[in-house]
């Protein structure tokens, strides 16, 4: 079946114009990594029948139970497919941690060798933002690289160090990842305002995703208790362009040695068994559009089957309405049409 076609069914399950299937939903425990799972399946299948889709969360503090995520995997399960959505802590906690790769290779291992979870042979990742980026660096493991049939990234990224500025540079259009870096990195080049910020930059991060504003919004309460000069770093942070840039050079200046080059996939990329789909959202605020064309010049340079699109109907792995953005379809349904055409031939 070609790829518009076999994406179709999701399309258009996702724009709410064809009715949803029955579904099962478990919530499990994966014994050996102990994480909290969710497990979707069409109602009356056997998961042990069906292709199975390891889905990864992002940074959000709800976890697996942020109703996107909810909604990518039901859609997915929605079209034949056994999905599986395990959490992970320190994501869910917005952490930005190099252990995170290995974590997500543990599962993809782990999720292979469990047979109860899907057909035991065709096993695809899927993921958006900073966990795609550091879900290929695991798919590309020796000890994974043939677990993994193919994968798809939203919105990944190629570069850590050419990623970070550009979110500083986008604060205006969107500052959560801006908020995300400095609760993770803030101690390393101003420790004493750290001690005074970190736990306003993760409210921040939290209200921005949980659309907490004015006078709801906790991070805001929280200032208020902050010295002035905590208060005037976080005003400049929000009100001047340049300070912020020079912010970024001061992250990238501070991180522990070689960490950015090791969430890079650019520089971490191993070898792939499975080929890549790429889909990115043209305007996205978080991750530049150039992060997937990079991963794509990087697959071609190592011989990886891939196909990339950018797409207006997504932003940063959020999809906008599809009657409204009716000329981005054709890149969705190009995207996840070829990632389950290669995870099921």
């Amino acid at each position: 079946m070609k790829p518009y076609v076999l994406a179709l069914p999701l399309i258009l399950s996702y724009a709410g114009l064809k009715q949803k299937k029955s579904l099962e939903r478990k919530e499990i425990t994966l014994k050996d990594t102990g994480r909290r799972s969710f497990l979707f399946y069409p109602q009356g299948k056997d998961p042990k029948t069906l292709p199975g889709v390891y889905l990864q969360h992002g940074m959000s503090a709800m976890g697996i139970d942020d109703q996107r995520i909810i909604d990518l995997a039901e859609n997915i399960a929605n079209t034949g497919y056994s999905v599986i959505l395990p959490e992970l802590p320190e994501v869910k906690a917005l952490k930005i941690e190099v252990q995170t790769i290995s974590n997500i290779q543990n599962l993809m291992l782990e999720i292979y060798e469990n047979k109860q979870l899907f057909n035991g042979s065709d096993l695809g990742y899927l993921s958006a933002s900073f966990s795609a980026g550091m879900g290929i660096i695991a798919a590309s493991r020796s000890n994974t690289r043939n677990k993994i049939k193919t994968s798809m990234l939203i919105g990944g990224y190629c570069n850590f160090f050419e990623a970070v500025p550009f979110v500083f540079s986008h604060y205006e259009v969107d500052p959560y990842a801006v908020y995300v870096i400095l609760y993770n990195m803030l101690h390393r080049f101003e420790p004493t305002l750290a001690g005074e910020l970190e736990s306003v930059y993760l409210e921040a991060a939290l209200d921005n995703g949980l659309k907490r504003f004015g006078g709801n919004a906790k991070s805001s309460m929280l200032l208020e208790k902050t010295s002035h000069r905590a208060k005037e770093f976080f005003e400049a942070v929000h009100n001047d362009r340049n300070f912020r840039i020079s912010l970024a050079k001061r992250v990238l200046d501070t991180v522990p040695e070689k960490m950015p080059e090791t969430l890079s996939p650019y520089y971490q990329l191993e070898s792939l068994r499975g080929p890549v789909a790429l889909l990115h959202g043209e305007s996205d605020p978080v991750i530049s559009k150039e992060e997937s064309e990079k991963l794509a010049r990087l697959f071609r340079e190592k011989g990886i089957l891939h196909v990339h699109r950018t797409s207006t109907a997504l932003t940063h792995g959020d999809s906008l309405p599809l009657h409204s953005q009716i000329f981005g379809v054709p890149a969705l349904l190009q995207t996840f049409g070829s990632f389950l055409h290669w995870l099921e031939r």
